[in-house]
């Protein structure tokens, strides 16, 4: 399906920059050119890049890190 009207981006053209290591939506906006006119897609490009992305290990590491207060003794 078209995310982005105005740049002619769809779905899998999202998918294929994400499998070709544009990891963040930074980096499928700037090699796509989507959510770069008009801004309407934009939410819906996020949503498709943070589900396809894999998560930077920075990331995982925290979220895979239980709180201090959770830790066992």
């Amino acid at each position: 399906m078209y995310v982005c009207l105005c740049k002619g981006v769809t779905d899998k053209a999202i998918a294929s920059a994400v499998a070709a290591g544009a990891c963040s939506f930074s980096a499928v906006q700037e090699t796509l050119g989507v959510s770069t006119q008009c801004g309407s897609c934009e939410g819906l490009a996020r949503a498709i890049v943070a589900e396809l992305a894999p998560l930077p290990s920075s990331q995982f590491y925290e979220l895979a890190t239980p709180p201090a207060a959770l830790a066992y003794a």
